[in-house]
């Protein structure tokens, strides 16, 4: 058994306005995905997006309101959504939502129908990021390992490994990283944006 409040969480921002909370890998979840979203007024509480496609990623998911209120969009469709409503959405629907009440947390779970779930690619991204912008360097380094072993070395993880390395005082190894990312070429300028402005990376910088 495991077992925690969504208070011991710490959340971080996302690529948009949302502060994610990873269920899944917090409870090392493996039959399906869980995510949570602490919001207030006017804050992202479910990004947009449609769940598409073959595999992970493609999901019916299941929304709750756990305390605050939101506004929920699907489709064309926009509702208000108190604590306590549960918004199921099948997965090429669009949705998003945002926070109208200060403290508002939405609980997101999915999975594929009749298939087996598989950990999404874009969780390992969002769980790299968060280490980063928490300096857990013991975490960033646990999710790039693995998001590695799963999907192969996305630019992503090459960034989370490079500054796993600058803080364990590998500046050559960092630097060679930090190299293949920047030569991706649909990724490669959003790498060196990240370089530029990630603390863990100063190890690098000044000779």
């Amino acid at each position: 058994m495991r077992r925690l409040r969504l208070d011991e969480l710490e959340d971080s921002p996302s690529d948009t306005d949302a502060r994610w909370l990873p269920l899944r890998a917090a409870l090392d979840l493996q039959a399906f995905g869980a995510s949570a979203y602490r919001g207030e007024p006017g804050e992202t509480v479910v990004p947009q997006h449609r769940e598409l496609g073959d595999g992970p990623g493609n999901h019916e998911e299941l929304y709750v309101v756990l305390s605050g209120r939101a506004t929920f969009e699907v489709e064309d469709e926009r509702f208000d959504a108190a604590a306590g409503t549960c918004v199921r959405v099948d997965s090429g629907e669009r949705r998003s939502a945002r926070a109208e009440e200060p403290g508002t947390v939405v609980l997101a779970v999915g999975a594929p129908v009749g298939e087996a779930y598989v950990v999404a690619p874009w969780e390992y991204g969002s769980r790299a990021a968060r280490a980063r912008a928490l300096g857990d360097v013991d975490e960033l380094d646990a999710v790039v390992t693995e998001g590695i072993e799963r999907y192969g070395e996305h630019v992503t993880m090459l960034v989370g490994k490079a500054c796993v390395a600058a803080q364990r005082g590998e500046r050559e190894r960092a630097a060679a990283l930090l190299e293949q990312a920047y030569a991706d070429p649909d990724f490669g300028d959003w790498a060196r944006e990240q370089a530029a402005a990630e603390p863990l990376l100063e190890p690098l910088r000044g000779g």
